[in-house]
């Protein structure tokens, strides 16, 4: 599936693994990355917003099993528990829960040096156009 949308993000998404429910993805993040230029440049860290949108990156190349294009609704939670560096990896272990008639997606985010942060976005389903 080919989404085109603006974000701050050079790279794409990779996904190394699907299943009925979630999927695991990988993200490196560049040292070319232009947030970097104004995110701390003596000190460059991965902006917040930043692993909230590789988080839906995810999400969208890796839709629930039911039909239909999944549209962001909302942003539920997240919680940062440790930067992310230039030339890392950041890797998202998505999985997929559905409640109360919504989707939602929860994530945990890490790289080397352990868990980098939580996220959970809500989605609706909407037919492709």
């Amino acid at each position: 599936m080919s989404v085109a949308f603006a974000t701050p993000l050079n790279r794409t998404v990779q996904t190394l693994e699907r299943s009925p429910t979630g999927a695991t993805t990988r993200l490196t993040v560049g040292a070319d990355e232009q947030v970097f230029r104004g995110h701390y440049p003596d000190f460059p860290i991965f902006p917040g917003v930043c692993l909230v949108e590789t988080v839906h990156h995810a999400a969208l190349a890796n839709p629930p099993a039911e039909e239909g294009q999944p549209v962001l609704t909302d942003v539920e939670s997240v919680r940062f528990l440790s930067p992310v560096f230039p030339d890392d990896e950041v890797t998202v272990e998505l999985e997929w829960k559905l409640k109360a008639g919504a989707w939602k997606a929860h994530a945990a985010l890490s790289t080397s040096r352990g868990r980098t942060a939580q996220v959970r976005l809500g989605y609706e389903l909407r037919e492709a156009s």
